[in-house]
């Protein structure tokens, strides 16, 4: 596996989201997310993300990295509140990094479907717990309860231009994944955003392991 080194802050946002999802997902990484943060690129939306992916099959090699538009990078480079849109595709990104090589080192195979569906849960618990774990980035919400975060990320805003079926189910399974492992503390008025919440973290780890057949 090789990378190429940017050692930028937008690279921190990536370790920030990895070290959130690592707390769920109880995840053992021996990769440095922070050398996989490519330079920005003008082949993408600004504010968008992308993973590059390449596997040499017959050298049993995979070059992987993860790169973002250059509203995101500069956002990330120059302020210290950053959007949900942000965020949300850094988050979103680092997931698809982290599921991509863990399947290639498993010798696994992963349906788009399901990167997409773990990107969509990965990026909801980025947002719910940001706050508590960056102190160099902040986003402007503070979060009561489940609810106002289902409100900002599962309105469906994004898919009025983009109707591409893959994201829509994508969306519709993260929404019923996380109603399930959150289900005791769906419906409260105030969730402790300070801390991973037990039974969720059972849930989805059961859930990443069967996406990996692990």
């Amino acid at each position: 596996m090789s990378s190429v080194k940017l050692n930028k802050k937008i690279a921190q946002g990536c370790k920030v989201s990895l070290n959130i999802l690592a707390r769920y997902y109880a995840l053992k990484s021996e990769e440095n997310i922070e050398e996989f943060v490519l330079y920005p690129s003008e082949d993408i939306d600004a504010c968008s993300g992308q993973i590059l992916f390449e596997e040499n099959i017959e050298n049993d090699e995979f070059f992987i990295g993860i790169q973002f538009g250059h509203k995101i990078y500069q956002e990330f480079e120059n302020e210290k509140i950053i959007s949900l849109n942000s965020l949300a595709v850094v988050a979103e990104e680092t997931s698809h990094f982290k599921l991509i090589t863990d399947s290639v080192l498993a010798k696994s195979n992963v349906s788009k479907l399901e990167i997409e569906t773990l990107g969509e849960i990965d990026r909801f618990l980025c947002l719910m717990h940001w706050n508590y774990e960056n102190n160099l980035h902040k986003i402007e919400r503070n979060w009561q309860n489940l609810h106002q975060i289902c409100d900002e990320v599962f309105q469906g805003k994004r898919f009025k231009e983009n109707k591409n079926p893959l994201y829509v189910d994508a969306e519709a399974l993260a929404f019923k994944h996380l109603r399930q492992a959150f289900a005791k503390e769906w419906d409260s008025t105030h969730f402790n955003f300070a801390i991973p919440d037990k039974q969720a973290c059972q849930y989805l780890t059961d859930f990443r392991k069967m996406i990996l057949r692990a």
